[in-house]
């Protein structure tokens, strides 16, 4: 089967390539031009999210202690993101990443971080 094309989607934000491997891991390829923002969730599995290049604000909120990191992330670097944890990857440059997983993709709001998210999309 092989690695499949599944659909583009695009906004202010950039695009984001959606593929599928072999039927059971996703892989999704993505932009964030400087100054807007992505993320703003959390999944019930663990993620990775590579950067392939640019420059981001990382922030991480463990959902269970509040705990919040901030980091500034340049390009290439690897980011785990634990299942249950808050992210948002906000650009301060033009920035490319992929993302993968093995299970559906599932995703919810975090308000303090999708509200970011929503208002930069609005610049």
């Amino acid at each position: 089967m092989g690695l499949e094309f599944k659909k583009l989607a695009e906004d202010v934000r950039g695009k984001i390539i959606f593929l599928s491997y072999n039927g059971t891991k996703s892989l999704n390829i993505a932009e964030i031009k400087k100054g807007f923002a992505r993320g703003g969730h959390y999944h019930p599995y663990e993620q990775y999210h590579v950067i392939l290049s640019g420059k981001i604000e990382y922030r991480e909120e463990n959902l269970e202690t509040k705990k919040e990191q901030i980091r500034i992330i340049n390009g290439p670097e690897i980011l785990k993101v634990p299942s249950n944890t808050a992210h948002l990857l906000i650009a301060i440059e033009d920035t490319l990443f992929f993302e993968s997983f093995d299970k559906d993709y599932i995703a919810t709001d975090y308000q303090k971080y999708r509200k970011i998210v929503e208002q930069r999309m609005k610049i």
